[in-house]
């Protein structure tokens, strides 16, 4: 990085320009999606910060004062009182400073995704003769204050020889989910799989599960490359359990820690047994790490001003589904109609799901001969059951592709953001919308006109996916879907009725109603059998 040559507190009120805020500080934008380094100079010395992904970097700003200059140096007819100083701002050296930081996290999610159940990493950003140490885990980035290794080097060299004594734990590997982990230290030559063995308390028995890390072929079904969230990592297991039909895979993620216990959700679901059938089968769950990524924050005192909750390490057990891709044509809709029915069933006893994806559409296979599925809504560890429950826009944790286009939408100063029953029937519509478009013979596919759907931008995304719905004929659907297209054409005729003023005095919307609305629409176009089942009375 090209070296910078002016003084330190000017350089320090750059960097500072880009810090999380401090506590006491009202922010007027969300906290930027990029890990900042704050700095040092003489007459400030902030506290360790915590940096979050939300937005846009926030611009640069001056609010530091900085030193004066020697009064030998200054021109008596300079030092005229009020006078106006113009700093100049080098925008080279901010880009510097981003450039580095984005390199920074991008390397901190490469070593948290290369050890199974590694709980956090470190990193460093050098300027000149400063550098700022970085913690990454699934909760965030925290940054230590500057240190000037010329100027404090016994600081400096102290922190050199505690790193010297860290162990495997101290670096955030998990030795018990990881065995090999030393062996890939202490070993030029890539290391066998190790078995791992874990117990569980499960409804009727304790039992014990069993697979091997690093996973082999075909074991590994689902994993997600992130610096911060759920990090999700589903693989397969093998087990002792007497009462298994069929085979079992694993789920190890970091949920947030205020969050209901998923496991809890799926059992007070179950308590419906119209819809055994179309739910997920979990045998046992526990914390691997309870208190998580509280513990640092705890220590370091900035667990009460944290812009995310923590999050715990959790790893549950769970019946092998199919993705409902496997599918084709009427096999598909009729799928995806059950889960419609399940889901309506649960929203009316306050069993919300939340966050309605294709991937989360699956199918539980019964039969060898002639075998029958069955639409499952699986992957509730963002549900609740709680009824309209106000959330922040920045806490909004959903897929974003299928969100209803209305929680996409910026909120007027003090307007709640509350999802209710139409945003989840509309990630329905988007889900069915999405398979005519991008799946081709059960693979992600999608035509150019709709690969920018694939945003994680709310905005580009909304964008996007509205023009669909205001002109759907623009669109081709894969040659599979092609007999289906008029039922995707009344889909966006509803979709489209649904992009309105919103009215804070409107009377709220009948669930029932509108779910035989959108049903009359849907199957409008749609001449394959439709399911009874799961029964919802009145419809």
């Amino acid at each position: 990085m090209p070296p910078y040559t002016q003084t330190g507190a000017r350089f320090a009120r750059i960097i500072s320009g880009f810090s999380a805020p401090q506590k006491g500080d009202t922010p007027s934008a969300p906290i930027s999606s990029v890990p900042t380094p704050s700095g040092s100079a003489p007459e400030y010395t902030p506290p360790s910060v915590e940096a979050d992904n939300c937005g846009q970097v926030p611009s640069t700003s001056n609010k530091h004062k900085r030193p004066a200059e020697d009064p030998d140096e200054i021109d008596p007819e300079e030092r005229a009182p009020k006078r106006t100083k113009v700093v100049k701002k080098n925008p080279a050296i901010n880009d510097h400073i981003i450039d580095a930081v984005l390199k920074s996290g991008i390397n901190g999610a490469e070593m948290l995704c290369s050890s199974l159940g590694r709980t956090n990493a470190f990193g460093m950003i050098i300027i000149d003769a400063t550098i700022w140490i970085w913690r990454f885990d699934r909760q965030g980035a925290i940054q230590s204050t500057g240190i000037n290794f010329i100027e404090d080097l016994p600081r400096f060299m102290v922190l050199l020889l505690a790193m010297q004594r860290f162990d495997l734990s101290d670096w955030g590997f998990n030795e018990k989910l990881d065995p090999a982990i030393s062996l890939r230290h202490s070993s030029a030559t890539p290391p066998t799989p190790q078995p791992i063995e874990l117990e569980f308390d499960g409804e009727n028995q304790k039992f014990k599960v069993d697979f091997e890390f690093p996973f082999g072929e075909d074991r590994l079904l689902h994993e997600v490359f992130s610096l911060k969230g759920k990090s999700t990592t589903v693989f397969k297991v093998t087990s002792d359990l007497k009462n298994n039909e069929s085979g079992l895979v694993a789920k190890l993620y970091w949920p947030n820690q205020d969050r209901p216990n998923e496991a809890d959700i799926i059992k007070h679901a179950h308590e419906d047994a119209d819809l055994a059938n179309h739910l997920p089968c979990i045998f046992g769950s526990r914390d691997l790490d309870p208190i998580g990524t509280r513990r640092i924050r705890e220590e370091l005192g900035i667990a009460a001003r944290s812009p995310r909750p923590p999050r715990l390490l959790r790893i549950a057990i769970f019946e092998e589904l199919l993705p409902i891709t496997i599918l084709t044509g009427d096999n598909l809709v009729f799928a995806w109609l059950e889960c419609i029915r399940c889901h309506y069933r649960l929203w009316q006893r306050h069993i919300r799901h939340l966050d309605l994806s294709l991937a989360n559409l699956m199918l539980r296979g019964r039969g060898v001969v002639e075998p029958k599925y069955f639409g499952v809504l699986n992957d509730w560890d963002l549900g609740d059951e709680e009824e309209n429950r106000t959330e922040s826009r920045k806490d909004l944790t959903k897929t974003i592709l299928f969100t209803a286009l209305d929680l996409l939408r910026d909120r007027l100063p003090g307007e709640p953001l509350i999802q209710l029953y139409p945003h989840d029937l509309e990630s329905f519509a988007w889900i069915l919308v999405w398979v005519f478009l991008a799946i081709r013979q059960g693979q992600a596919s999608p035509g150019a006109k709709v690969t920018g759907w694939r945003t994680s931008h709310p905005h580009v995304n909304k964008k996007e996916r509205k023009d669909f719905a205001v002109s759907p004929w623009e669109y081709i659907p894969h040659e599979e879907w092609s007999s289906y297209w008029q039922m995707a054409r009344n889909i966006a005729a509803w979709l489209r009725s649904r992009i309105k003023e919103p009215d804070p005095n409107a009377p709220p919307e009948d669930d029932l109603e509108l779910l035989r609305s959108f049903l009359n629409v849907a199957e409008s176009g749609y001449t394959g059998r439709k399911p009874d089942l799961p029964k919802i009375e009145g419809l």
